[in-house]
């Protein structure tokens, strides 16, 4: 049934890391965006009235009395939610969890993101958080190529609230598609949501800045963070970062201080290496390809003192393991699976790695390929 909601859309517009080939998408229903100015909360939606998109603002003096909703006309969905009280920045460590899921490159399909959290039960159809003191990771890239990121980012920013309230957690790892809207670098957004910035009068560029929710929200996140012996980044950590000695709390404290910057204010040495497009946290694409050396990866190991390293930017035709386990990869072809029916990802319970799919049913690592490295 819900595979009959989708709105599908011509593969070119899936094509990691490049730009969109064709895109005929048109200003239409997308928002809430929450605005901080002259002491005031201004919230834009773009609805859609008959045939035509039009912006709706409202203007409140106190934060508390901001209801927000969202409509997503593809699934027929709506979920509402308040503004949080207070968003504090995310630490690097934490213990081990019992329950893991992680989940990567949604890439604004709604659907996906929706099958796969319904599916896993880390949330109920009424969009509450049901995953009690699990942790649910999101490995980067929900930004760009779908049609709706500012649903996806929203339902995150309900349950990473709801999820501290149950004692669980939501980690929301920064991906490069979230560094390069940040820097308003519009290379890769839908045609829609320069129309709709026009609509509502914004410009793109200020509509994830520090005077937006969503703006502050996303700088409190981290680029890497440890969970156990899990480590868990959106592109990889190369054998660069490891010769820099810098720690894991010092690339998220690089990226906060940089984030929103764009590559030619980047000046410091050290915020160059982490945000590097090659060897940087966001775009390394080494350990996912198999091109490490394994002396490489031992360093790599030793380095985060950790036992796997579990990453998404990199698309790989089923969840994939590399170099005896230690590098998981999680990046899948989500629209094209979920147009054959099925999604999977990475589920981790009591220390034991599992395949999940979108029919809640769950395999052991074993389900994993571990390929060779001429593969």
């Amino acid at each position: 049934m819900l595979l009959l909601l989708f709105l599908t859309l011509p593969m070119a517009l899936y094509g990691h890391g490049e730009p969109v080939s064709f895109d005929n998408s048109q200003a239409g229903t997308d928002g809430p965006y929450v605005f901080y100015r002259d002491n005031k909360v201004v919230v834009k939606y773009v609805v859609m009235r008959d045939t035509a998109a039009k912006a709706i603002t409202r203007n409140y003096t106190h934060k508390e009395a901001v209801e927000l909703s969202c409509f997503i006309p593809e699934t027929k969905d709506k979920f509402s939610f308040s503004i949080r009280e207070k968003l504090e920045e995310s630490p690097t460590h934490y213990p081990t969890s019992k329950r893991l899921l992680a989940l990567s490159d949604i890439e604004g399909n709604f659907l996906a993101l929706k099958t796969m959290l319904l599916s896993a039960g880390v949330m109920d159809e009424q969009f509450n958080w049901t995953f009690g003191d699990g942790d649910l990771v999101l490995l980067g890239d929900f930004f760009d190529r779908g049609l709706n990121v500012t649903e996806c980012l929203w339902l995150l920013y309900k349950l990473d609230g709801e999820a501290a309230a149950a004692g669980g957690r939501l980690h929301f790892i920064l991906g490069n598609h979230e560094v390069i809207n940040l820097q308003a670098n519009t290379q890769y957004v839908r045609r829609k949501y320069l129309e709709n910035a026009r609509l509502i009068r914004e410009d793109y560029k200020y509509c994830y800045d520090q005077q937006t929710e969503l703006g502050r929200w996303l700088r409190t996140k981290n680029a890497v963070v440890k969970i156990g012996d899990y480590v868990f980044c959106h592109g990889g950590v190369s054998p660069e970062l490891v010769r820099s000695g810098l720690s894991l709390t010092d690339i998220n404290r690089i990226v906060r201080e940089n984030l929103g910057k764009t590559d030619n204010l980047i000046n410091n040495t050290q915020a160059k290496l982490v945000f590097d497009t090659k060897s940087g946290i966001f775009w390394y694409r080494g350990l996912a390809k198999n091109q490490a050396t394994p002396e490489d990866v031992t360093a790599i190991m030793t380095y985060l003192d950790a036992k796997r390293i579990v990453v998404g930017h990199t698309l790989q035709p089923d969840l994939s393991a590399y170099y005896n386990g230690r590098v998981i990869c999680i990046d899948l072809y989500h629209e094209e699976n979920l147009r054959q029916g099925f999604m999977k990802t990475l589920l981790i319970e009591e220390g034991y790695c599992y395949v999940v799919d979108s029919r809640g049913d769950k395999s052991t690592l074993f389900s994993i390929r571990f390929p060779r490295k001429e593969d």
